[in-house]
């Protein structure tokens, strides 16, 4: 039997996108219709495979798990092959039980000039169909509108035509508008919810443009073949309408979505506060790096003029990272990124052009928590001055390369340099080096790390730090 992947990528483009909007769309078909639908597609050999079903979160369901993969014997939904035969609608002729449950089925073509490339099946509870409410009827009957929609090809969204799929979500309101335009059926969570956005007239009988925001977010659907999603802010509420036309009616959810907007808006204001935060840190931090770096040049002690410029490369390979998180959606940066731009600076700082000294940042960490990328930035900035001034000589020739790695639990950064060993009796604790001393607090004391040397015909310096994966 063939897979269920080359079954559909057998379809034409078309009908791909048919496939899959039918499928995104099976859920609202089961809960609006209280049973379970399910898409089948026929193989080469005629046999009909489940590629997508659904099951109602509003009734009892007589498919208990997904069948998603399974074939279809012919026994078990005759008039699924009866459809595929036909190219028609077909309805069984007497009620089957599973679970306990009866129900009757129905399927329907789906594309194809006589010659469906897929069908839709759809199980009806007995107890369901036999005593309906005013609320059941309506559901069902939007879901029966609905299904013959998904027949003749892909909703599309009106302003982008793109295909558009929902959900019926546990506090949404029900609508059915007529192809007049006038609000025929109204669910109790509608009702509710056009209260509280301030509608004191009759709902059923009137227009759907006089709904709170309908003008905007519902009539545009009038008399297209399509669908649209809109907020409207209506007085002091937010509703979210999703609007579906179907034949000569349209299925409108609504959504008091009122809480979420207002929390979305102050995590916008909140996120906004942090990255004026972090700009103005990095602004505060160039500034004074541009005082060390004055310093520097009034000093008259050349040791003195190096620890300065040495200072201002700490400052600056901090400022780096607050740069990064102040364009930053969140407190995480790619450390490769600032890596990058720190070695570069420090480059810059001490070599000329013509130096011969070659250096490369290679490897990928991903984002990283912004108080872990701004502390290894800072060991980047001291190992790669060190390597230079100290390995291969800022004057000579050499290759410097700092590579980064990330799993499930650390991240690390290596410094490798071709300057040669180390003397036999180096110890970091001993150094009297300020940078190696930095390297060793924040990596061993500030973020719980490792640093390990190795020297040999090049020195390797690396530092390992924890990380959460989910980080």
């Amino acid at each position: 039997m063939d897979t269920l992947a080359q079954m559909v990528e057998e379809l034409s483009e078309d009908a791909r996108v048919h496939v899959r909007n039918v499928a995104e769309n099976l859920q609202l078909a089961a809960d609006l219709g209280y049973g379970d639908v399910a898409l089948l597609v026929p193989g080469s050999d005629g046999a009909l495979v489940v590629i997508a079903d659904a099951r109602p979160m509003t009734a009892g369901s007589a498919i208990p798990t997904t069948r998603v993969g399974r074939v279809i014997d012919r026994d078990d939904e005759p008039e699924a092959y009866d459809t595929l035969t036909t190219g028609a609608p077909s309805c069984d002729v007497k009620r089957r039980t599973r679970r306990g449950i009866a129900f009757s089925s129905t399927a329907y073509p789906v594309g194809g000039d006589g010659r469906p490339y897929a069908i839709l099946v759809r199980h009806l509870g007995q107890a369901v169909s036999e005593a309906p409410g005013k609320m059941e009827v309506a559901f069902m009957r939007l879901a029966q509108l609905l299904l013959e929609r998904l027949q003749r090809g892909p909703i599309r969204d009106i302003d982008t035509e793109e295909p558009y799929a929902t959900t019926r979500l546990a506090g949404d309101g029900v609508l059915e508008i007529d192809a007049t335009g006038a609000v025929v059926y109204a669910s109790p969570n509608a009702v509710n919810t056009m209260r509280l956005a301030g509608m004191e007239s009759q709902l059923v009988g009137g227009p759907a443009s006089a709904l709170p925001g309908g003008a905007l977010a519902v009539a545009p659907v009038i008399g297209t073949d399509g669908a649209r999603e809109k907020t409207v802010n209506v007085q002091g509420r937010s509703l979210r309408y999703r609007t579906v036309a179907l034949a000569d009616r349209m299925l409108v959810l609504v959504e008091d979505v009122t809480d979420a907007v207002r929390r979305e808006q102050e995590l916008h204001v909140k996120e906004m506060a942090i990255r004026e935060v972090h700009h103005r840190v990095k602004n505060n931090l160039q500034t004074i790096a541009s005082l060390l770096r004055i310093q520097a040049r009034r000093s008259s002690s050349d040791e003195a003029a190096r620890a300065l410029e040495e200072a201002v490369e700490r400052v600056s390979s901090m400022a780096v990272v607050h740069e990064m998180l102040a364009s930053s959606t969140d407190e995480s940066v790619d450390l490769a990124a600032a890596v990058s731009t720190v070695v570069d600076m420090v480059r810059r700082g001490l070599t000329g052009a013509d130096s011969g000294i070659r250096i490369a940042v290679d490897g990928a960490t991903g984002l990283v928590p912004a108080q872990v990328a701004t502390s290894l930035a800072l060991v980047a900035a001291e190992l790669v001055h060190n390597a230079i001034e100290h390995g291969v000589g800022p004057a000579g020739g050499g290759d410097v390369t700092v590579f980064l790695a990330r799993d499930s639990r650390s991240v690390s950064l290596t410094v490798r340099d071709s300057g040669g060993a180390l003397p036999d009796t180096f110890q970091v604790e001993s150094s009297a080096h300020l940078g190696l001393a930095i390297v060793k607090t924040v990596a061993e004391d500030d973020l719980r790390g490792t640093l390990s040397f190795r020297s040999g015909a090049e020195t390797v310096i690396s530092v390992t730090v924890p990380i959460d994966e989910t980080d």
